[in-house]
């Protein structure tokens, strides 16, 4: 059975769109967004905030082919890769505030939900969540789990701030680094070296360009749009399709390697729906895949990035893992310990409280009903 999309999503849809032609603001969005049995064992076991480890998803479409060719100074005609778009890429850029709803039950202090020092979510890392305040301006690393935070610099709100990311925890860390995505041509990214002082006295991000060539976009640089911080490097793709390494070499930040494949689904779809997973010290790239109509996920692939290679690797088993997909959380765990389907990856899709699972061993995608269950 594929995921369709249901009546209450149409309705949830209507109301954004009535609220959009209001000044009323739109209602926060819930974090965690995970299965109440989930988040009721993740608010027993602290440390399980620790598995998730990115915000969410870019949703891309094909562009239709254009019927105008280039051609080379001999007349002979560019060969054209398909192109892709994001999908309310800018909609997700305009920021919109949360509220947690998860209280920690491992002590009697004050929940950290009532210390969490931003309402605006912008990335997930390492278990910790990047936040900024209601100025748009103030910008925090929060620790959920202990309601600790980190200050880092003032972010210029006339730049846009797509997601952000973490290169490695920064529990018992003397230094990480910290990569915005702005998702845009210019500026594409900025970075900030965990307590970094500048010649001012100041803490600042550095804000960089991006001059790599896109080879699926000739002529076009790269345009980033998802990222993931793992061992220390971050592991980023492009609206195209590139998977690019960026990692601080010499007190500079650069683009290190290319792959030399493209990053999209296997055979034909319509519309996909992409997520950087880190489970079991493995970068996953899973896809929700629409291929006979944009409003159903049929089909879903996961993939492991050989590092060495840097290539995608398609498989078809995570063992005793079960994977949790959501718009702005992704998570992965020991099947075994929280009483879920191994070898399973379950998802929502459009943040609406409805939760499919995919079996990755039949490939078949039905209603999880209670979703914590054997």
């Amino acid at each position: 059975m594929a995921q369709r999309t249901s009546k209450k999503k149409k309705n949830q849809l209507a109301n954004e769109k009535q609220l959009a032609t209001t000044n009323y603001p739109p209602p926060p969005n819930l974090w965690p967004n995970l299965p109440h049995k989930l988040i009721n064992i993740i608010s027993k076991q602290p440390n399980l905030i620790q598995n998730i480890t990115s915000f969410g998803g870019v949703t891309k479409s094909w562009k239709p082919p254009s019927r105008h060719f280039n051609c080379t100074p001999n007349n002979d005609p560019i060969i054209k890769w398909p192109q892709l778009v994001e999908i309310n890429g800018k909609k997700q850029q305009k920021t919109r505030s949360h509220f947690v709803e998860i209280s920690f039950q491992y002590t009697r202090k004050k929940s950290p939900k009532n210390r969490c020092p931003g309402i605006y979510f912008k990335g997930h890392s390492h278990g910790h969540v990047v936040v900024i305040g209601k100025d748009k301006s103030s910008c925090y690393i929060w620790d959920p789990a202990s309601g600790g935070n980190m200050v880092l610099p003032p972010w210029d709100t006339n730049l846009s701030f797509k997601i952000c990311t973490l290169s490695s925890s920064p529990k018992g860390a003397n230094s990480f680094n910290v990569m915005v995505l702005t998702g845009t041509k210019t500026p594409a990214f900025a970075f900030y070296r965990w307590g970094e002082i500048s010649s001012n006295n100041r803490r600042e991000w550095i804000i960089q360009e991006c001059y790599i060539k896109e080879p699926y976009s000739p002529g076009e640089y790269m345009i980033l749009t998802n990222a993931i911080g793992f061992g220390g490097k971050f592991y980023t793709l492009s609206l195209q399709g590139s998977v690019v390494v960026i990692e601080d070499v010499d007190r500079c930040f650069k683009m290190t390697r290319v792959g030399a494949r493209r990053s999209v689904p296997s055979g034909v779809s319509m519309r996909f729906r992409e997520y950087l997973v880190e489970s079991d010290g493995e970068i996953l790239l899973v896809f929700l895949v629409s291929r006979q109509c944009v409003d159903v996920v049929d089909d879903l692939e996961v993939f492991r990035l050989d590092i060495g290679r840097l290539l995608w690797v398609k498989i078809v088993n995570i063992g005793n893992r079960a994977l949790f997909l959501e718009d702005e959380c992704c998570m992965g765990v020991d099947a075994r310990k929280i009483g879920c389907k191994k070898n399973c990856v379950y998802f929502a899709y459009h943040r609406v409280d409805k939760w499919w699972v995919f079996y990755m061993g039949s490939g078949k995608i039905l209603p999880a009903g209670n979703v914590i269950m054997y």
